[in-house]
């Protein structure tokens, strides 16, 4: 393993701490210390890739946001009607920020950061702006097409991601992060807020609950698929009948076939 290898491993794992410990104690009561101790390294350890926490958290921004932009960022395809994609990608969207508490809360902390930190403020609204425009082009085939029905693509855009934002927010009153609606009924008020039939929407697939270690020995089959660490079986992306924008194998076992969003380049997780 090269030395630069190494060097990225260990930044991934400062990174992953410190994300951690600003979630759990914000931005101005975190020290390089405390992050040193959450990633079981030293001071100097922490010290040696990042002189200080300023940096490391522009670093994990920068990271966060970039991941964020490689998801959204693809055109989305037209062999779906329109309520059912948005239907599609809120659902995917929501499924996403209840499958990672700690992206989700630093993402609550960047808000609040941004109200006084410009070079966050714009670097969260180009994060921000990928979404909604990926929306607005949806909503406006909608609209073209009669599915939808609204003043303006781009203000019901703001609103859609503004309602799957106000979500994200609410995590923060939560103990444990979690959002206050699942993502199959955030994605139905979503499609009503357009003025769509929820009804497009198939049901998500049910969970399936693993079988105890003994079934599993005596039954499981390689088809069958692995249980994956909350007890259901996650489904293989590539046997969708349409690609995902990037996701978790969380997001992957709530979603039907044909739930998933049109093909892209950059959609992949």
């Amino acid at each position: 393993m090269t030395r630069q290898k190494t060097d990225e491993q260990r930044k991934r794992q400062i990174r992953a701490a410190a994300t951690r410990c600003f979630v759990r104690r914000g931005f101005a009561a975190t020290r390089l210390l405390d992050i040193a101790r959450e990633a079981g390294l030293s001071k100097g350890g922490v010290y040696f890739h990042y002189r200080a926490k300023e940096a490391l958290f522009h670093d994990i921004l920068d990271a966060q946001l970039d991941a964020l932009k490689r998801r959204w960022s693809f055109q989305p395809g037209t062999d779906q009607p329109a309520d059912l994609l948005l239907g599609t990608l809120v659902r995917a969207h929501v499924q996403e920020l209840a499958n990672e508490p700690d992206e989700t809360r630093l993402c609550n902390l960047l808000v609040t950061m941004a109200v006084q930190e410009p070079d966050f403020r714009t670097k969260l609204d180009s994060a921000f702006r990928v979404t909604r425009n990926l929306y607005q082009e949806v909503i406006a085939r909608g609209l073209a097409s009669g599915v939808f029905h609204g003043p303006d693509a781009g203000q019901m855009a703001i609103a859609v991601h503004g309602f799957v934002q106000g979500l994200a927010a609410c995590s923060a009153t939560d103990e444990h992060g979690k959002l206050p609606m699942s993502a199959d009924a955030a994605a139905r008020l979503a499609l009503t807020m357009c003025g769509a039939n929820p009804d497009c929407l198939p049901a998500p697939a049910p969970v399936v609950t693993a079988p105890s270690d003994t079934d599993t020995a005596d039954t499981a089959s390689p088809d069958e698929g692995t249980p994956d660490g909350e007890g259901t079986l996650a489904a293989d992306a590539n046997d969708t009948t349409a690609d995902a924008p990037e996701s978790s194998d969380e997001q992957a076992s709530n979603a039907s076939p044909g739930d998933a969003p049109p093909d892209s380049n950059e959609a992949a997780n």
